[in-house]
């Protein structure tokens, strides 16, 4: 007859319905082998106690065992231990398949939740994610990225840098500051900081000073959405300058307009065209912003990086003075960042993770209410449904003996000519290659409410 609890080294004695839990009593089956103090191995009972352990829930109802558990005492040296229990976890007075089964769900489930269910404070809960938190990171090892881009997110009240791999639209870490001597600590114990060819960011001068600091003769690249978002600001300025004076009605209809204008000329459509230059017509301060804001935009469409400086030029030397106070902060980036602005030809990468990222900043604030920036750290890194992968494969000589097993299964093989003859290679798996978070899987997963 199979054992209510089915747990290999326990035999359920007796199992009592108490509503909301059940109680289950059991005993041990094992002895201990040797002692482990002078290693003898002959022993004799000397009493024993009852303790309680939690386990996983059966029935939706939580299940508590009690055991009286066995002492032994060694007959050479006398010193006294417990009868082995093997399914229980060494640290915390749970099943260990309780422990793994709280693992499993606690990236997605809130902690009170879980001691809801399965009878666990919700402390201890919070250490054993910290310590399966802790083991995660030591396997999944993200590989540093070549391109290297740093953002940032407000979470729990503050801003924190994220960093991402951008040829792979993956989320590399997220770090608890964005400040440049919390950036320089971790910069410098990151491993493999040579595979880093590019580094992309917002314009935040902390992450300049690092990023020369840390990855010296890297090239840096200011993001390419920062810069255009400046343009769009200073247009958005523009209107909400020209909405102060106006009556109700009017004021709220032009606050409407705002994403229309937002909108590039070429994405406009005939009906767009014309509540815009309605508009343009009522005010042509504001015709004259959008006017200036797409002008900007096509600084990024010049065929070369000399075209698109003189671009830029010409166009903070022709804005109109009615509208240029508006445009000053895009007009002191330029200056103050012009390298890096430009320096896009040189490798044209972008952070062109816009739309996930601004998903998975509106999800993370409203999971973020009384979490730690630890927890949700974890949550949005290691969840096994978002962990970025790959399994390159490895070119190597065949030997003359046919290979066995898997590796003949799943190898390719070639016949590869060089000078000094014909080679016979296969191509067989390599070790698993992680990237990060995967930012569309993870801001998909955020709508759908997964992270509870």
């Amino acid at each position: 007859m199979t054992d209510l609890l089915k747990l290999p080294h326990l035999h359920t004695v007796s199992c009592q319905d108490n509503g909301d839990h059940y109680r289950v009593t059991a005993e041990g089956k094992l002895e201990p082998s040797a002692c482990s103090s002078c290693g003898h191995k002959g022993f004799y009972g000397h009493g024993s106690q009852r303790q309680a352990y939690m386990d996983t829930p059966m029935h939706g109802k939580r299940v508590l065992i009690e055991i009286d558990r066995r002492r032994f005492r060694c007959k050479s040296c006398g010193k006294t231990v417990f009868e082995p229990l093997p399914d229980m976890d060494g640290k915390r007075q749970a099943t260990s398949r309780l422990i793994e089964y709280i693992e499993r769900r606690c990236l997605r489930e809130t902690f009170a939740a879980l001691s809801r269910e399965v009878g666990v404070d919700d402390k201890t809960i919070r250490f054993i994610f910290d310590d399966y938190a802790a083991r995660k990171e030591q396997e999944l090892e993200f590989k540093t990225p070549s391109v290297l881009g740093i953002d940032e997110l407000k979470i729990v009240g503050s801003y924190r840098a994220m960093l991402t791999n951008i040829e792979k639209l993956a989320m590399f870490d997220l770090l608890p500051s964005r400040k440049q001597l919390s950036l320089m600590e971790y910069f410098h114990a990151l491993p493999d900081k040579g595979n880093v060819e590019t580094v992309v960011m917002g314009m935040w001068n902390p992450y300049r000073r690092v990023a020369r600091t840390v990855f010296p003769g890297r090239l840096i690249v200011a993001d390419r959405f920062h810069v255009t978002r400046m343009a769009n600001e200073g247009m958005e300025r523009a209107r909400k300058q020209i909405r102060k004076d106006l009556d109700d009605k009017t004021r709220i209809k032009l606050k409407d307009e705002r994403f229309l204008l937002y909108k590039r000329s070429k994405d406009l459509t005939s009906k767009d065209w014309e509540r815009v230059n309605q508009w343009f017509a009522m005010f042509p301060a504001l015709g004259n912003a959008y006017r200036a804001k797409e002008e900007f935009f096509d600084t990024y469409e010049q065929p070369t990086r000399a075209a698109a400086e003189r671009h830029a030029v010409k166009w903070a030397s022709l804005l109109d003075p009615a509208i240029s106070r508006h445009f000053r902060d895009l007009r002191v980036a330029l200056h103050n960042w012009h390298d890096e602005i430009f320096n896009y030809y040189e490798n044209p990468v972008t952070n062109g993770y816009t739309e996930s990222m601004n998903n998975i900043a509106r999800f993370i604030n409203r999971m973020g209410r009384g979490y730690s920036f630890e927890v949700l750290r974890a949550r949005l890194l290691f969840d096994e449904r978002v962990v970025k992968s790959e399994r390159p494969t490895i070119r190597k000589k065949v030997r003359n003996q046919k290979p066995s097993g898997d590796v003949w299964a799943f190898s390719v093989r070639r016949t590869i000519a060089t000078s000094s003859g014909n080679f016979e290679y296969e191509d067989v798996p390599g070790p698993v290659v992680n990237y990060g978070a995967d930012l569309s899987t993870l801001a998909q997963l955020l709508k759908e409410g997964y992270f509870s």
